[in-house]
């Protein structure tokens, strides 16, 4: 399931979900069983099936684990794709946009052309372990603490795609647990189309993204603690956290 090539089937808040059924379904990775026990809001999004679909660990799209940062991309060699028809050729212009977070005395930018192709960021931030999410088919973001039941764990982009219940999308939107962010605009209104599913590996429960709630698994049901960022240009959050470092784009930094 090639889920970049649904970004040109968006329009509006609509989305086909051809690609996503169980006849295209691949064996499961093995220790990864799926995780059952759904959250009764599973009922109400699409598709009602996503608990019982196992995760696709080599969908292609793998997320960052092993995060490297620097002050700048200046002496970093940085893959087309991160660059985003950046004209200084660096991928880090000014006018570049980033999820920012100051938590605990540090700070730190997480540019969204990293995020649109890895969706998932495990990181440390100040000394305690941080998680930095971006879909960008919903064009949404969430950072929250990266702990299930309290303990530290690492997440990984399931391979799923689930469609939350609009009125639900908007109240997390309502409440700051998710905000709108684009890549060519900075901050947006999000879309209530499909949505990433995130995989924690301590539980193998699934997590709706867009809710930051457990869905799926022993974890059904569980909100995560939200940790509060903004969207900026690259030049206004290094004015305002002079002391930034930014993440570095792979191979610096490491997928999985």
């Amino acid at each position: 399931m090639d889920r970049r090539a649904y970004l040109g089937l968006l329009t509006g808040a609509t989305l086909s979900f051809a690609g996503c059924t169980e006849g295209n379904a691949r064996p499961p990775v093995a220790g990864f069983p799926a995780p059952g026990n759904p959250d009764p809001i599973v009922q109400e999004g699409f598709p009602a099936t996503v608990c019982s679909n196992p995760p696709y660990l080599s969908d292609g799209i793998h997320a960052v684990v092993e995060p490297a940062v620097g002050p700048d991309w200046e002496d970093v060699t940085v893959p087309e794709e991160y660059r985003f028809a950046d004209e200084t050729g660096r991928g880090l212009s000014a006018d570049t946009y980033v999820v920012g977070v100051e938590y605990d005395g540090a700070a730190r930018a997480y540019p969204l052309s990293i995020l649109w192709w890895h969706e998932i960021v495990n990181d440390t931030l100040g000394g305690d372990p941080v998680l930095v999410t971006y879909c960008a088919m919903c064009e949404t973001g969430m950072v929250a603490e990266r702990r299930v039941g309290g303990e530290e764990t690492t997440f990984r982009v399931s391979g799923q795609l689930w469609q939350a219940p609009p009125p639900y999308s908007y109240a997390s939107a309502e409440e700051g647990r998710v905000f709108g962010a684009s890549v060519l605009t900075g901050e947006t209104e999000l879309r209530t189309a499909a949505n990433l599913v995130l995989l924690d590996e301590a539980t193998g429960s699934y997590w709706s993204q867009i809710l930051a709630r457990g869905i799926c698994g022993p974890m059904s049901g569980e909100r995560m603690r939200i940790l509060p960022s903004s969207v900026a240009t690259w030049a206004e959050w290094r004015e305002n956290y002079p002391d930034t470092d930014v993440l570095l784009p792979p191979p610096q930094s490491k997928t999985a």
